[in-house]
Parts: structure tokens; sequence; C-alpha cells
């Protein structure tokens, strides 16, 4: 868990299918309430990279997240957003159904596939494969869920996951003292 890295820069080679599958089943070890396994995953790869890159640039425009881009920086941001979803080998995007609207059974289900993602990275790591994972406002765009092929109404969108070798691996970042976050409680009157 230590050694595992973000990376943001990747070889050009695809990581086989059969591993991939293999690495999905050892992630679905995930608790998971009522042995539901919410998670789906759409993967984007070869030609499909650049319009899945295309449709959540179209989403950030929609979103104002680009909006101080003129045209011309606009279209250089375009040209750089597409050389970095083409420079990945495996994009993929984790989803569920939803179950109730955003009540606690949809709060666990997300759980459920946050901690899927957790052990892939962790499996992938072992095999050399590399991961960043991405959450962005565009997650939630009624319009980027539809071009996809999914229903705002239906599916919660959780995260993508860039997938594939590093080209290069970045120093670890310290982390804060766990104490920091703990608080224990011993006495009736603590609570």
């Amino acid at each position: 868990m230590r050694q595992r890295r973000t990376i943001l820069d990747y070889k050009p080679d695809k990581v086989e299918r059969r591993l991939l599958l293999e690495l999905f089943n050892h992630a679905a070890y995930a608790p998971n309430h009522h042995m539901k396994e919410p998670w789906k995953i759409k993967i984007y790869e070869d030609q499909s990279r650049s319009a899945f890159g295309e449709k959540i640039v179209d989403s950030y425009i929609r979103l104002g997240l680009l909006k101080t881009l003129n045209e011309e920086k606009l279209k250089k941001a375009r040209q750089s957003y597409d050389r970095f979803f083409t420079s990945v080998p495996h994009h993929a995007l984790f989803y569920m159904e939803k179950e109730d609207h955003g009540g606690y059974l949809d709060d666990e289900n997300y759980a459920a596939v946050c901690a899927f993602i957790q052990n892939f990275q962790l499996v992938a790591w072992e095999k050399g494969i590399g991961t960043m994972w991405t959450a962005k406002p565009t997650l939630l765009d009624k319009v980027f869920i539809r071009d996809i092929g999914l229903s705002p109404e239906q599916h919660r969108l959780i995260a993508v996951l860039q997938i594939g070798y590093p080209n290069k691996i970045p120093n670890g970042k310290e982390r804060t003292s766990i104490e920091d976050s703990i608080e224990w409680k011993t006495e009736e009157r603590d609570i």
C-alpha cells in the first residue's frame, strides 16, 4: 500500500485483457452489503479513448470548467486532452445502478465500488500496472452520462481510472499522522 503511486505518465503498451480480468476478479473481494457486487465498468481503449476524451472535454465546457479559455486556447486544450486520453492505454469508468436514488442503499453501494477500485489499484500495482483515480464534476453531468450510453436516473458514475504500465513513477508523498484523525472515547460521558 505504501509503495503504490498515482501514475500520470504511461507506456503505450496495453495490459492484456486476460490480466485485467484476473485483477478485476481479485478486486471483487471488496466488502459489499448483502453481496450485491454493485460495480459496473466500461473500459475505453484503442480508438474509443479519443471519443471518450472528447465527451469529457465537452462536459468540462458545459460545466464552465474551461470558460476562461478563448477559442484558440480551447482548441489547444482539446489537443492536449486528446494527447492525454490517447496516451493512456485504458480508461475504466466505474458506475453503479441506483437503488434508492441517493439514499442509504446507494451510499453502501458507492462505498463498495470505491473499495473495489482500491482493491484493483493494489493488485494492479503488484503486477507493475499503474493507475490514476479521477473523479470530476463530469461524473454528475446528465448529458455526459447519456452520451456514454447510461441513464442519469438509473446510474451513478463513481470514478474514471486510468490504467497502464508506468513510464515514470513519481516519488511518494508523506501522509498526515493518523493520530490527528482519531478521537478516543472511553467513558460514557464521552459520548
